[in-house]
This record gives C-alpha cells, structure tokens and sequence, in this order.
C-alpha cells in the first residue's frame, strides 16, 4: 500500500464510520471528524459538534497534521486510540516513526475511556445550573429546546387547573414540578438536542432564562396584587 492509495477514514458514533464509537460516548456526534493523508502528513479534520482536544488545544471544525502519539481526546472526553488508526493507516507506510500510545478499555469492541477525563479543558456545559427559562416559561422553553412533553404537561395541567376542586390539588402538583424543571432543565435541554457548540447552547438559555425571569415576576407582582385586594 503507497499513502497515495490510503483513502478518507471517518470517526463517529454513526455505523457507517471506519472507526466507531461506543454509543455511551454521547458527547462525540455521529460525524466526529476524518483523518487522511495531505503530502506525507497526517491529518485530522473535526466536523463535530461539541469539538476535539489534541494535545490539549481545542479543535474545532477544521484540520491539522497530527503525529503517532498525539493525545486526541473526542469532544474533550474520549481518547482515541493510535492503534485504532494505525490499522486503517499505517504510519509506518507514510515516514511517520511510531511513539508509545498508552493502552485504553476495550467495551463492547470499540476502545475509549470508560470515564470521563478530567484534567483537559471541559467541552460540556454546567449542567447543575439552575434553569429560569424552564421553570418561568415551562411549557413554550420545553417546545424549542427539544423538551415537547413539557408543553403537553402544561396544557393537562390547564385543563385540570380548570375543574372545580381539582384545580386547587393541580397546584400543589404543578409548584414541585416547576421546581424540578428549573433544577433539571439545563440538562434536559442539552441531552434533548444536538447542539451547535456549548457557547451556543448557554447563549440560548441565558437568553430563555432572561424572558423567565421577566415573566415570574410579572406573575408573582400580580399574584401579590390579587391576594392585597382580597384584604
């Protein structure tokens, strides 16, 4: 084999890539990247959605020469593994000279990290923050950031909110659900999508969160209203 011959090699969650990831690598996106041949070096291009460290240096939706060695880790998290790629391209057929590459799990026969790594830069959002669009705005936050089922609970819980005597026990349900939508949200929300880039996704909730801030207190101001005029 001449390096003139090596084709494209793709990466990714998908079933059609050459080398394919574990399905619990939720991170890496169905079309991670593809390593090819450029002259006589090897290159990586990252086509994903949350990116890839290379040596710590974050890569994202472009191409650079990588070396046998090089620690690649997908969407920040996933190492892959030289002999994975040197099985579709051998280095040693392009001049590359071989480098130690420390072995990793193999599951399910695709090698990557069981665990997250934890000391490169993380490509993931917080997703303990608390979440004000999805508690203030909770059924139309939920139709646009991938969480539906939100709007439908809203529109029972209208319904419900309607019938005499039933309105007041859908209440006490509806505050403890608020409260765990404004809790779990952000990581509903992001799990929910494929999202652009982790700035794009927190961009998009701060502005949600804006707009349910507005509309809580909008509520809150009219329902102290109410309970003074009863006074």
């Amino acid at each position: 084999m001449t390096p003139n011959s090596l084709r494209e090699v793709t990466v990714g969650r998908g079933n059609g890539c050459d080398i394919t990831l574990d399905p619990r690598c939720q991170y890496a996106s169905s079309m991670h990247a593809t390593i090819y041949i450029d002259g006589n070096r090897l290159m990586f291009k990252d086509v994903s959605s949350n990116g890839t460290l290379i040596n710590n240096v974050l890569v994202h939706h472009r191409a650079v020469p990588i070396n046998p060695g090089d620690s690649i880790m997908l969407a920040g998290k996933y190492p892959l593994n030289w002999n994975q790629i040197n099985s579709f391209i051998p280095v040693s057929e392009i001049g590359m000279p071989p480098r130690f590459t420390p072995p990793v799990n193999q599951i399910s026969g695709t090698e990557f990290m069981s665990s997250p790594v934890t000391d490169t830069v993380s490509l993931t959002p917080s997703l303990e923050t608390w979440n004000w669009g999805a508690f203030g705005i909770n059924g139309l936050w939920g139709l646009f950031n991938g969480c539906w089922w939100m709007f439908v609970i809203n529109i029972v819980f209208g319904f419900l909110s309607s019938i005499p005597f039933v309105g007041v026990a859908t209440l006490v349900i509806q505050v403890p659900y608020l409260i765990l939508c404004g809790i779990k949200g952000t990581a509903w929300a992001w799990n929910a999508k494929q999202w652009e880039s982790v700035e794009k996704f927190e961009r998009t909730q701060k502005n949600w969160g804006i707009a349910g801030i507005i509309v809580f207190c909008l509520l809150l101001i009219s329902w102290i209203m109410a309970f003074a005029a009863l006074l």
